[in-house]
C-alpha cells in the first residue's frame, strides 16, 4: 500500500510534515519574543491574542520538535523543543513546591497555578523526547522530579495498593476532584512508556505495568471490548450530561499504547485487548453513511448510540489511524489493514490538505466546519499519525 488511491502517495507524507507543516508551525505557531508556542490560531490563520498558554500545549509541542528532529524530518526542531522547554522550567515550574503549574500569561506570568495531572503527564512525554533527542541529563533528572510528584501529590493507594492517581492535586483532608478520569492515566502510560525506552531504566517501564494493571481492572470491560471514561471516587462508572460515554478516539488510543508495551515487553498477551477495543470502536464508532465523512465519531454512549450530532473532531481520526497501523503491524489483521487508506484518504479529503499547513478541526454530522479556532494542540495527534504511516505503511506493502 506504497500507494494510495488519491492524489499522492505514503512518501510525499514526509516531505509535506518537514517542509510544509512542521516549518509553518515553527514560526507562524511560535512566538519568538517569548520563546513559546502559539496556543492557537483564528480561521485567517493569525495567532490568537488571548493572553494564556497551557502547559500541556507546550509540552505537547516540545514533543513533536523533539521527535521530527530524532526523525530527521525537522533539523532545528531541538533548537526549537529545547527553547520552549527553557520558557517552562522558569515560568512554569514551582521552585517552592515542585510540580508543573496549569496555565500560564503568554510573558510566563503563571495565571493558573493548579498541578494538573494530564499536564504532568504531558511533560512527562515532552521530557522523554528532548532527553531522547538532545541527551541532557538535567532534562531526565526534571523528569524524576516531576513523577515524585505525582506520585507524592496525585497518587492515591486503596487497602495499601496503587489506586490511579487523581485529576489535580488537593489540600490534605480535602475531596478529591470528580470525575475521575482514565484518560490522565492513559498518557501516563504513554509517558513512562517514552522514557522507559529513552533511558533505558526499568523503573520508569514498571510505573508503566502499574497503570496498565489500573486499566485491566479498572477502565477496559472484557465481556464488551468497551472503554470506560468518568468515575466516582470508588471506580464506579459516572453519567455525564446524562450518557455513560464511551470515545471512539481513546478506544483506538488505547490500541495503539498497548502495541507500543508489547513491542517494548514482548508480551502477546494484550493483543487479545487490542483487537476488542478496535473491534468495539471500528463497529460502533465510525460514520459509514452514504455521503458522510469516513470517520471517527466523537462520543457514543453505551449502547453505540451516536451522541453530539454526529460531529467529528480532527484526533480521533489520526488515532483510528494509529490503530489500524497498529493492528497491521502486531497481526495483520485485514480489517485494520483495510482501514488505513479509507481513513487517511478521508483526513486529507476533510480536514487537512497538502495545499497548507492548517486544518479543520472539528466537524458537525453534515461534514460542515463548527470550529471557531485551529488548536495547535492537535498538531501533537496529527504528526504522531503521520509519523506512524512514514513508518508502517512502506514496509506492510512488502510484507
Amino acid at each position: 500500500m506504497s500507494q494510495l488511491t488519491m492524489s499522492f502517495a505514503i512518501e510525499d507524507l514526509g516531505g509535506w510534515l518537514g517542509q510544509k507543516l512542521l516549518p509553518f508551525w515553527a514560526a507562524t505557531g511560535f512566538d519568538s519574543q517569548t520563546g513559546a508556542f502559539i496556543e492557537k490560531l483564528d480561521l485567517s490563520a493569525q495567532p490568537s491574542s488571548e493572553d494564556y498558554t497551557r502547559v500541556r500545549l507546550q509540552a505537547r509541542q516540545i514533543y513533536v520538535y523533539a521527535q521530527a528532529h530524532t526523525l530527521q524530518l525537522f533539523p532545528d526542531g531541538l533548537a526549537l523543543a529545547r527553547g520552549a522547554y527553557a520558557f517552562l522550567l522558569e515560568h512554569a515550574w514551582d521552585h517552592d513546591g515542585e510540580g508543573w503549574f496549569h496555565r500560564l500569561r503568554r510573558d510566563g506570568t503563571p495565571l493558573d497555578r493548579t498541578k494538573d495531572c494530564y499536564d504532568h503527564a504531558f511533560m512527562l512525554l515532552a521530557m522523554a523526547w528532548l532527553y531522547r533527542a538532545g541527551g541532557d541529563p538535567e532534562v531526565l533528572q526534571r523528569a524524576k522530579r516531576t513523577i515524585a510528584f505525582v506520585d507524592s501529590s496525585l497518587g492515591l493507594e486503596r487497602d495499601g495498593s496503587f489506586d490511579g492517581y487523581t485529576d489535580h492535586a488537593v489540600a490534605e483532608g480535602e475531596a478529591i476532584p470528580l470525575p475521575r478520569r482514565q484518560n490522565p492515566h492513559m498518557h501516563l502510560f504513554e509517558a513512562l512508556l517514552a522514557l522507559y525506552e529513552a533511558s533505558g531504566e526499568q523503573e520508569w517501564f514498571d510505573r508503566a505495568g502499574r497503570i496498565l494493571d489500573l486499566f485491566k481492572l479498572r477502565f477496559y470491560a472484557a465481556d464488551t471490548g468497551q472503554l470506560t471514561e468518568f468515575f466516582d471516587s470508588d471506580w464506579n462508572e459516572m453519567a455525564v450530561e446524562g450518557a455513560l460515554l464511551r470515545e471512539p478516539g481513546h478506544h483506538f488510543e488505547w490500541v495503539w499504547l498497548l502495541h507500543r508495551y508489547g513491542q517494548l515487553s514482548g508480551d502477546d498477551s494484550v493483543l487479545p485487548i487490542m483487537e476488542k477495543l478496535f473491534s468495539w470502536g471500528w463497529q460502533h464508532g465510525i460514520d459509514r453513511r452514504p455521503g458522510g465523512v469516513f470517520g471517527a465519531y466523537d462520543e457514543l454512549d453505551q449502547t453505540g448510540r451516536v451522541l453530539k450530532g454526529g460531529s467529528k473532531r480532527l484526533w480521533p481520526q489520526t488515532e483510528a489511524l494509529k490503530a489500524c497501523l497498529a493492528l497491521t503491524e502486531r497481526c495483520g489483521d485485514p480489517t485494520a489493514k483495510a482501514g488505513s487508506e479509507p481513513l487517511l484518504k478521508s483526513m486529507f479529503t476533510h480536514f487537512v490538505s497538502f495545499d497548507h499547513a492548517l486544518w479543520q478541526d472539528q466537524l458537525d454530522g453534515d461534514g460542515k466546519m463548527i470550529a471557531p479556532a485551529i488548536p495547535a494542540s492537535s498538531l501533537y495527534h496529527l504528526f504522531l499519525a503521520l509519523a506512524e504511516v512514514l513508518r508502517v505503511l512502506p514496509d506492510s506493502a512488502q510484507s
